[in-house]
């Protein structure tokens, strides 16, 4: 029996999709008398293996660098009344439309079919751009491919059917830029000997105006574009030819304003807009890039103008193209969220540039915000967030911040423009802001400051506290705020212990941990002195807190010279860690190997032992315990070291100044024994007794001392 549906796959050995894609068709197969073909281009035995599990009608083809001979070898053995084409990169994502096609026997009334080729952006799947292919044809005997690349079936007979089911693609997504370049290249190079084989080949010369566009070389683009439009300017009008005129119109205008050559597009524009030729899908697509053209111009009106036009055409025709062009290329696209959120966006902005908000209130709901495949010019947010600063609070500014706020797709890109807007100390645009922001309903962080600064303007102490409570609670890095987050409690003179307490003690700690490993001593101070003001021993926040502080000064500490002051930090680092770490562990930890002790209360422990043997004076208990607290704790070792170097700078100028000191007695015993001496000649004996009395107290030892007693008593 003939079969209804002969499925041609060309395979070059990809095995990471292979079976997805083989695996997507045995629903149609299933459901529909069908046949599998497969063309191999180049499989290896692996994947050889793979294929005859699915059919033993396996094509071999050497490949020559030309699609349509390697299309045509599995056309060539097609028995089927349809044939349907496909990729080893691509696989059916829905199918019942399709087969529905064939099992009611709709196909009978068509000559040709489109499904849709579903082409992802990335590998994550969230942003994707649908054409329909034209994979599907009732066999003819004359019924062939032709192109090298780009490959079509023909001729054409019979109405075209546009069937919603879509292929799932990802060869447009490369894993590194090399990939993609080679991809380019190789088109390109194919493209370019077929347009100078035949200069007239339309089709050829619209696909290569897309390859430049995708390299990306704008120039050589352009060029093509408008010598393609100067080809065509004199030719007879028919679909064909004004559906590639076209084309060549928006490629034109796409290649000058990716080069910015504003001027020059806003003349061709001119022109090209007054063609009557260009059909419905010809004028939106100009008008979407007149628009973009004229906002660059900050001509305003007429960016409005060309908006009202695409809109008015995109909902005449419902959103979506009813009919596939003759070339597909550049308005295929056209009214695809990005497309038409792109001339949604300018009509917006160019209202803005005005002072006009009632395109933003109407337009901005109207970007998709519920379609899975949403997307918006980068330029939107920060346009927005722009206005809201800008111009006077407006109501209507809450929804659309709450819808910003609540979007995982847009709030990061919103909370960095908020951000950007209220950077140093910006108090106009951080109370603007905060007025919109902090009416919404949200879990983000950053949105929960603004809500704190807008309860400190408007709504009072206890909405402050809650606000406060809420980010202690959510945020680990919540010392890193700027310094208004804080001195909005010390305006309100807010009790900080309770509301500290509500953090979760991990999401403390780690917040602190990073807070001090990655600021400076003098931001760290600053919230140390703003923690002292308003907590108080006892909370065990606060004195990890205060003992991560000790610890960041005792790592800094070669920045001094001074010992007292080093042998200050340390002390201070030694006792706030021993004090906390004191609470969590029995006495016995703090002592022998402390393998259940974090590393700084090892050296902690260490540290202290030092300290009682330096004020003891024991020099050789002091080096010892020193040597062992050195080599536990990375981060505070550069410190230790440099104290114990001070520690013995410190020694070795104690010594050295006991040294003067002897000399310089040594010296003055000298002067008071000649003195003496004189004094006894003299008979003046009761005086130089009182003087040897003295001399004896500060030189005992001295042996000549005798002999002067007895000569002073003689």
């Amino acid at each position: 029996m003939k079969p209804v549906l002969s499925i041609s796959l060309l395979c070059s050995g990809r095995k990471e999709t292979t079976r997805k894609c083989l695996d997507s068709l045995k629903p149609i197969m299933e459901q529909i008398e069908s046949e599998l073909i497969i063309v191999d281009t180049g499989c290896d035995d692996l994947t050889r293996a793979l294929l005859s599990e699915y059919t033993d009608h396996i094509v071999p083809f050497t490949w020559c660098d030309d699609f349509s001979k390697a299309r045509n070898a599995g056309l060539k053995e097609a028995k089927g009344e349809w044939f349907l084409y496909i990729d080893d990169d691509e696989w059916f994502g829905d199918v019942q439309e399709l087969i529905a096609f064939f099992k009611t026997g709709e196909y009978r009334k068509y000559g040709v079919a489109c499904y849709i080729q579903r082409n992802y952006t990335d590998y994550s799947g969230n942003v994707y751009l649908d054409m329909w292919a034209s994979r599907m044809i009732k066999i003819r005997k004359d019924t062939r491919f032709v192109d090298r690349i780009h490959e079509y079936l023909m001729p054409v007979y019979g109405e075209n059917k546009l069937i919603n089911s879509w292929v799932d693609h990802y060869g447009y997504v490369y894993d590194n830029l090399e990939e993609k370049k080679r991809h380019d290249e190789r088109n390109v190079v194919l493209l370019e000997s077929m347009v100078k084989e035949n200069p007239g080949h339309l089709r050829a010369r619209a696909h290569l105006a897309q390859e430049y566009y995708g390299i990306p070389d704008c120039t050589k683009m352009a060029e093509l574009c408008k010598e393609s439009v100067e080809m065509l300017r004199k030719k007879k009008s028919d679909a064909i030819l004004n559906s590639y005129r076209q084309t060549f119109y928006l490629g034109t205008m796409l290649a000058l304003l990716s080069l910015h050559q504003f001027e020059e597009a806003e003349e061709f524009f001119a022109e090209a807009v007054r063609d009557k030729r260009n059909d419905n899908l010809g004028r939106a697509g100009l008008c979407q890039f007149g628009a973009e053209v004229y906002y660059q111009k900050k001509d305003y009106d007429a960016c409005e103008k060309c908006c009202q036009e695409y809109v008015k055409v995109y909902n005449a025709e419902g959103g979506k193209i009813n009919e596939v062009p003759a070339s597909p290329i550049f308005t295929q696209n056209l009214f695809f969220v990005g497309g038409r959120n792109n001339v949604y966006c300018l009509y917006m902005w160019s209202r803005l540039a005005q002072d006009d908000t009632e395109a933003l209130k109407e337009y901005f709901w109207k970007l998709g915000w519920e379609e899975e495949n949403f997307s918006i010019h980068e330029q939107l947010i920060p346009c927005i967030i722009d206005a809201m600063v800008r111009m006077p609070f407006e109501e209507d500014f809450v929804p659309i911040a709450q819808k910003l706020a609540e979007d995982k797709r847009v709030v990061e890109s919103a909370v960095a423009e908020i951000k950007k807007k209220t950077q140093k100390n910006n108090e106009k645009a951080l109370y603007a802001l905060a007025k919109i922001f902090g009416q919404v309903k949200t879990d983000h962080y950053y949105i929960w400051y603004l809500k704190l600064f807008y309860a400190a303007k408007e709504q009072g102490k206890e909405a402050v506290e809650e606000a406060y409570r809420w980010i202690f609670k959510k945020i680990a890095d919540v010392l890193s705020s700027d310094d208004a987050f804080f001195a909005i409690a010390d305006e309100y003179e807010i009790e900080m212990d309770d509301i500290i307490a509500c953090a979760p003690f991990d999401q403390w700690k780690n917040g602190v941990d990073t807070f001090c490993e990655r600021n400076p001593m003098n931001v760290v101070w600053k919230k140390k002195e703003f923690m002292e003001r308003h907590c108080h021993e006892g909370n065990v926040r606060y004195e990890y807190f205060m003992m991560k502080v000790s610890e960041a000064e005792a790592v800094i500490t070669p920045e001094y010279k001074n010992y007292n002051a080093v042998r200050k930090q340390m002390k201070n680092f030694s006792d706030r860690s021993m004090a906390f770490y004191a609470k969590f562990f029995r006495p016995e930890a703090f002592e022998g190997e402390m393998e259940m002790l974090p590393l700084p209360g090892r050296v902690a422990v260490h540290l202290k032992h030092a300290l009682q043997a330096e004020e003891s004076g024991d020099i050789a208990s002091f080096r010892e315990a020193l040597t062992k607290a050195i080599g536990i704790f990375g981060p505070i070792d550069e410190g230790l070291q440099y104290f114990g170097k001070l520690y013995a700078a410190q020694r070795e100028a104690q010594l050295e100044e006991s040294r003067r000191a002897g000399d310089e007695m040594k010296s003055l015993a000298r002067q008071v024994k000649r003195q003496l001496y004189r004094l006894i000649d003299q008979g003046d004996k009761k005086t130089a007794y009182g003087i040897w009395q003295q001399l004896h107290a500060l030189t005992p030892d001295d042996p000549e001392l005798v002999t002067l007693e007895k000569m002073c008593k003689e």
